[in-house]
């Protein structure tokens, strides 16, 4: 039995505590909210645990490790104070707003020998198994490029902007499909609601080997769009994560010569299928990582460096968007 302790309870968190105190080998031992609201949430998710009334409280209330979602801006004061205490953590994306301040919270979970994850949550998600799945089977062959969108009518931030608030999902799961982070980054970005918060941005991802792919996120949006499309030299699949539905398209064309030289191209079409998804609750097994990692059960997937890499692609792309457009190389 594990002892965590929960900070924030805000939007996110209060799924964080939900699940938290459903996972066997897991007690929610105290709970931190600043918000009068969060923590009666608290009181009734989980009666049992103890309400701290700040971050120290919480440190000190005899954990083994602490998860944090709260805002953005708060993370790398609240990870550094947990695993300066000796604690596990598991911090919401983004880990950091500043890719040093990124590097020195894993620097430091490894000098402390601590577990420190970042909360990707759809790294965890049974459908981006499939995709990966289809993927590693050779169902697409060779992929050439993907686009995905991230849409909604949604809240623009006070702090962070659209690209490090929903990018970091598509970041990632595009990371992990194509095998590779991206070399280059270009990124062009619209303010329209606070100055200085950018609610709209079109990313552009640089593979090895001449793959790219485009990523559209926009707080101002008629339609909420969870998709991510594959195009490969033998199919296109589609993730529709809103409809639920991960699609294999079996369609490629293929350049060939006529009788007399001439170029053709020969088109491909075979009927649609739908990949089988296994059930599971993303979150779930997320935190159920996190704790088999914290007694070390299993090594981190989604660690501290997963989320550094990260960052360093936002800070690229947040370079280029303030040169114009312009490709940036993403550090090593």
């Amino acid at each position: 039995m594990i002892k965590v302790g929960v900070a924030g309870v805000g939007r996110w968190g209060r799924n964080i505590l939900r699940n938290l105190e459903s996972l066997p080998g897991c007690l929610v031992a105290a709970v931190h909210d600043p918000a009068p609201a969060g923590r009666e949430q608290a009181a009734l998710l989980a009666p049992e645990a103890r309400l701290v009334d700040d971050f120290d409280a919480l440190l000190g209330a005899g954990v083994e490790a602490v998860t944090i979602a709260t805002p953005a801006q708060t993370h790398y004061e609240l990870a550094k104070r947990a695993l300066s205490a000796g604690l596990h953590v598991f911090v919401e994306k983004p880990l950091a707003l500043e890719v040093e301040r990124g590097s020195e919270l894993v620097e430091l979970a490894d000098a402390r020998d601590r577990r420190l994850l970042v909360g990707h949550v759809l790294r965890y998600h049974p459908a981006l198994d499939a995709v990966r799945r289809a993927v590693e089977r050779g169902e697409l062959g060779r992929l050439y490029t993907a686009h995905a969108s991230r849409t909604n009518f949604g809240r623009v931030r006070a702090a962070e902007n659209v690209l490090w608030s929903l990018g970091p999902h598509d970041i990632l799961n595009l990371a992990l499909v194509f095998d590779a982070w991206p070399r280059r980054v270009s990124c062009v970005t619209g303010e329209h609601i606070r100055p200085g918060i950018s609610d709209y941005a079109q990313l552009n991802l640089f593979f090895e080997g001449d793959r790219r792919a485009l990523v559209h996120l926009s707080w101002l949006d008629p339609l909420k769009r969870r998709e991510l499309t594959l195009i490969g030299e033998r199919g296109m699949l589609r993730w529709d994560d809103v409809g639920g539905a991960v699609e294999l398209h079996p369609k490629w064309a293929e350049p060939l010569s006529d009788a007399a030289g001439r170029p053709i191209t020969e088109h491909h079409d075979y009927a649609v299928r739908e990949l089988t998804v296994e059930p599971g609750e993303p979150l779930a097994r997320e935190l159920s990582h996190f704790l088999a990692c914290c007694v070390g059960q299993e090594e981190p997937l989604g660690s501290g460096r997963e989320g550094l890499a990260i960052l360093r692609v936002l800070a690229a792309a947040d370079e280029s968007a303030a040169r114009g457009g312009v490709p940036v190389e993403v550090p090593r």
